[in-house]
Order: structure tokens, then sequence, then C-alpha cells
């Protein structure tokens, strides 16, 4: 296997896991739909005082997260259409940085999200 090769393989497991991280983050985009109930009266049931505050931020960070997983992506496809498959720049490791921080953000604010509820 040559240099170029295994740069190669590496570059598109990275693709892959932003992707993942990626779809992970999406599936918690659904949320807002999912919460309505709790924001409004339904059935003759008073609405849930849930902390709209916290649960902004995780929706905020999940987005941004997605947001960031494309910049990632982008990244990494300005570099192989110059014939460089390095995982390590800056611009890359950065994103991914900045991407992996927002969704476990998210993930967190939600956890705490269900711990007020319950």
């Amino acid at each position: 296997m040559t240099e170029t090769n295994g740069k190669a393989d590496a570059l598109k497991t990275f693709v892959e896991q932003t992707k993942l991280l990626v779809t992970l983050a999406s599936g918690f985009l659904i949320a807002p739909a999912a919460a309505l109930p709790l924001f409004r009266q339904c059935d003759g049931k008073p609405p849930l005082h849930i902390p709209t505050k916290v649960f902004g931020i995780a929706e905020a960070a999940l987005i941004l997260s997605v947001v960031a997983g494309y910049a990632v992506l982008g990244s990494i496809a300005g570099s192989q259409y110059n014939g460089v498959f390095d995982v390590y720049r800056p611009a890359t490791r950065v994103l991914s940085l900045i991407q992996l921080v927002l969704y476990l953000l998210g993930l967190s604010m939600f956890v705490v999200l269900i711990i007020r509820l319950v």
C-alpha cells in the first residue's frame, strides 16, 4: 500500500465519521415537533413548565453541529480537489472539533432538559 492510498483511506474514514455525527445530530432536530405538546395545552392537560432556554440552547447547538459537519465535508472536498489527502489540515481539524463540541453541548443540554422534566 502506498502512502497516498493510506492517506486516502484515512480521509474516507474521516468522512464517514463526520457523516455519522451529522446523522446523529440531525436525529435530534425532530425534537421540536415531538416536544410541541409540552409547550401547549393538549387534551385538557396543562402544558409542562419546561426550561425553554435549555431547549433552545440544545436545538441551536445541534443545528450548528450539522452546519459544522457540512463545513468539515467541504474542507475535505477542497483538499481532495487539490490532491492532498490530509485529515490533519488546520481547517479540517478545527471545524471537526467545533462540530464535536457543538454536538456534545446539544446532547448534554437535552440530558439536562430530561433530568429537569423527570
